[in-house]
């Protein structure tokens, strides 16, 4: 049975799953259930996201239950996954959730990877776009406006400011703080000053565009890619 919130305009769901299972599938309302002996991931998002049924939620703990917040308008593409980290690699509390926020009109496109640990949640801002394949480490912060290309690293503790593009297959380092409005590329993360190409309101214009394109192309889209005609 789906655990409601007050707000009328999101959907509150614990996604069950058998305590001696780590690898799941997240589920819409229809199929949902709640039980005391099975472990609860929450889902907390806006009734106009779209969450993908093939976004996998692998918790490693039983302690750390997975909190996946997402915005107005967001998606989370198949073959998703979020995961957490074993206690070892997480001071503080592990009883808390592993949180990962996803804000308005971003996309999160398939095969991306978030790692959680419950005091170290990955926070990602509004407008921004995350390509195929990009791995996402424990307390990440990403802007607005952002894009990060392909398969690129941003490792624990890094903070991206708004405006900034990490290209295909950047590492970017333990830490790192990356000032608004630039480009970081190679396999160090060389930070370079990116000139501005166009207004917030422009950004903001073209990524509703696009999301609510692909919105359209659901039906297809939600689909693994082994198995899109």
């Amino acid at each position: 049975m789906p655990h409601s919130g007050k707000s009328t305009d999101r959907q509150i769901l614990r996604v069950a799953c058998p305590t001696n299972s780590r690898d799941f599938l997240a589920t819409t309302a229809k199929t949902t259930i709640e039980s005391a002996t099975y472990l609860c991931p929450m889902l907390d998002a806006k009734l106009t996201s779209f969450i993908s049924e093939h976004v996998i939620l692998d918790e490693s703990h039983a302690s750390q239950n997975i909190v996946l917040r997402v915005g107005d308008h967001s998606m989370v593409n198949p073959s998703v996954r979020v995961c957490t980290q074993s206690a070892a690699n997480s001071s503080g509390n592990s009883d808390e959730p592993a949180v990962l926020e996803i804000g308005d009109y971003t996309i999160v496109s398939d095969g991306c990877n978030f790692e959680l640990t419950p005091n170290s949640r990955v926070r990602i801002g509004n407008y921004t776009q995350i390509d195929p394949g990009v791995r996402v480490e424990p307390g990440v912060t990403i802007g607005d406006f952002c894009v990060l290309g392909a398969r690129c690293v941003i490792a624990r503790g890094t903070r991206i400011g708004n405006n900034c593009k990490i290209t295909a297959g950047a590492k970017i380092g333990v830490s790192v703080v990356i000032p608004p409005g630039s480009v970081a590329v190679g396999d160090a993360g060389e930070i370079r000053q990116a000139m501005e190409d166009m207004s917030d309101e422009q950004r903001t214009r073209e990524m509703k565009m696009h999301v609510d394109f692909l919105m359209r192309i659901m039906p297809a889209y939600n689909k693994p890619r082994q198995d899109r005609k």
